[in-house]
């Protein structure tokens, strides 16, 4: 059995995640009387410099972001050269929990994360200019009380306007099922829009059961989020009973040209709106942009 961590103040009850940077550990609190999640830096990374101020940058980004739909972090520490930071614990589970238990989400439950993470990626976006780049099944959760909550910032991207040409990153930050074109790609400067796709890739995910480009290697798949003429089949080919204007929402979040995308989260929250109230509507404009699926 793995020996539970020293973080003085705190006494570490459980590890709730585990990853390739971190470990995730719920907690008590001793000096607040309460339960809440310690995440740790590993100790081969809190000697370096970059990843120290990736993980002090997402602490301090969960910390201003104050949504309900965002998990909160409440303060980072060193401790004898330990990293880590003391967020909200939800108790609850991820959608990508979900999909391994039920293989596919209704589009009623669907509609509900899509419409939670919009209103809280608007707070994000248009409160602090903060681009997620990482939506996927394992960062979206639901808490015992039906609470959509974000977590993990570990990657995302604070907005900053330049004139003239971008800084073109070293390497492709996202997950390759979900990312979108312009993270791909890595040539201007992100905004909400490649989170709107992203969260249509996940939702796509979510309601059929089956990623957008499945059966191809992580490059290969990144690819196919750029190419006009990559297409994944109707969202209906694999769930019959999802509505048409559903289908029509998600392949409008997923034009693959941003600038042919649905533009703000506002948008996202208010067509969700109206297909649970039953208007039907025809999404896509005259310009007829490739989106990364078809429908029939």
């Amino acid at each position: 059995m793995e020996d539970l961590p020293i973080i003085p103040g705190f006494k570490l009850l459980s590890k709730v995640g585990d990853g390739g940077m971190a470990t995730v550990w719920r907690a008590w609190d001793n000096a607040n009387d309460r339960i809440v999640a310690i995440k740790i830096l590993r100790d081969e990374f809190a000697s370096d410099e970059d990843e120290v101020r990736s993980f002090r940058t997402e602490e301090r980004l969960m910390e201003e972001i104050s949504h309900p739909g965002v998990v909160h972090a409440y303060d980072c520490s060193n401790e004898g050269g330990r990293w880590f930071y003391v967020m909200e614990f939800v108790d609850g589970y991820t959608f990508a929990d979900l999909l391994r238990r039920k293989q596919h989400v209704k589009e009623s439950d669907c509609l509900l994360i899509c419409e939670s993470v919009a209103a809280a990626l608007d707070s994000a976006w248009n409160d602090h200019g903060v681009v997620h780049c990482d939506i996927k099944p394992e960062n979206i959760m639901i808490n015992t009380e039906g609470v959509v909550k974000m977590t993990d910032l570990g990657i995302s991207h604070r907005f900053e306007y330049k004139e003239g040409p971008q800084d073109v990153p070293e390497h492709v930050l996202g997950t390759p099922a979900y990312i979108s074109p312009e993270q791909v790609y890595g040539d201007v400067e992100l905004d909400c829009r490649a989170d709107i796709y992203s969260l249509a890739a996940t939702l796509y995910h979510l309601s059929t059961g089956r990623i957008l480009f499945p059966g191809l290697e992580n490059d290969d798949m990144m690819r196919a989020h750029c190419d006009d003429t990559a297409q994944a089949n109707d969202p209906r080919a694999y769930r019959p009973e999802l509505s048409e204007s559903f289908c029509q929402l998600l392949e409008a979040m997923l034009v693959k040209n941003r600038d042919n995308r649905v533009a703000t989260w506002a948008d996202v929250f208010e067509m969700c709106r109206d297909i649970e109230h039953g208007v039907r509507f025809k999404l896509r404009d005259a310009t007829n942009a490739p989106s990364s699926i078809k429908l029939l």
